[in-house]
């Protein structure tokens, strides 16, 4: 599990004295203290550690951060930067929404809505588990905006199987066994076919399947279960272990489970 940048308290105070430093070599030890909000003796013994580490160093008498130093504070920023990012996208608050009219429906009417084949639709005047006021009037198959959002919307996932192919390592695609592949997909009706990597893609070609998610393949995946669309994914260990590991943190953040099966079709383990 990646341990979150935020909760490293010393290395971000670290990182905020090299900042000051970087913005003003001649800023004075207290000020940096006052503005940190912490004393001027742990500054100094801040500044220590960043010079033993060579993240800092005095030049003409005024302390900067070194070239090592200013490499960190560009990396570790970037890093923090798409940390929140990635937090923000999880909190945000969605006011309103576009849903397909499964009828009729007038503006101010309150309509249920629900996930059917992947698409989100609103049902007028019933019921559901996540329910809104149409904000604007919508015949059967308009598109219709929905705001005043209440409840969540039950998903009907889609159900996931993995074809893992040997990695180019372990003989790629020449190390495939199609038959195999050809039994584990019997009887399983997809609606998108996900190509992880390069390797997958030239089995599924092989297999005579038609990818329709090859761009950002995991996420598009994702979304694509999150929709109610069953999916067979190909690809090498490294990208099925990233579909393995978003559907681990799906369950542990909302509870959903993913129904999935793993099938690795390599000639020799």
């Amino acid at each position: 599990m990646t341990e979150y940048l935020l909760r490293d308290m010393k290395r971000n105070t670290e990182l905020l004295i090299l900042a000051e430093f970087l913005k003003d070599p001649s800023v004075k030890r207290k000020d940096v203290a006052e503005r940190l909000g912490v004393t001027e003796q742990a500054i100094s013994q801040y500044i220590g550690e960043l010079e033993r580490e060579q993240l800092l160093t005095t030049v003409q008498g005024r302390l900067k951060p070194s070239r090592k130093g200013v490499q960190l504070l560009q990396e570790r920023f970037l890093q923090l930067n798409d940390e929140i990012k990635s937090i923000l996208r999880q909190i945000q608050v969605i006011d309103t929404c576009v849903a397909l009219a499964a009828g009729p429906i007038r503006a101010k009417d309150r309509v249920g809505l629900v996930m059917r084949e992947g698409r989100l639709v609103a049902l007028p005047n019933k019921s559901a588990g996540s329910s809104g006021i149409a904000r604007n009037s919508a015949d059967k198959g308009d598109e219709v905006l929905v705001g005043g959002l209440e409840g969540v919307v039950e998903l009907d996932l889609g159900e996931l199987l993995i074809l893992q192919v040997p990695s180019e390592a372990s003989g790629g695609s020449k190390k495939a066994d199609l038959s195999l592949a050809t039994k584990a997909m019997k009887g399983f009706h997809y609606d998108e076919v996900a190509v992880g990597d390069l390797v997958g893609e030239v089995v599924a070609k092989r297999l005579h399947l038609s990818p329709t998610l090859m761009h950002a393949p995991v996420e598009a995946t994702m979304n694509a279960l999150s929709k109610g669309l069953d999916v067979l994914f190909l690809g090498t260990h490294d990208s099925t272990e990233e579909v393995n590991a978003l559907i681990e943190r799906l369950k542990n953040q909302s509870g959903y489970a993913i129904s999935f099966k793993l099938v690795y079709i390599g000639k020799e383990r």
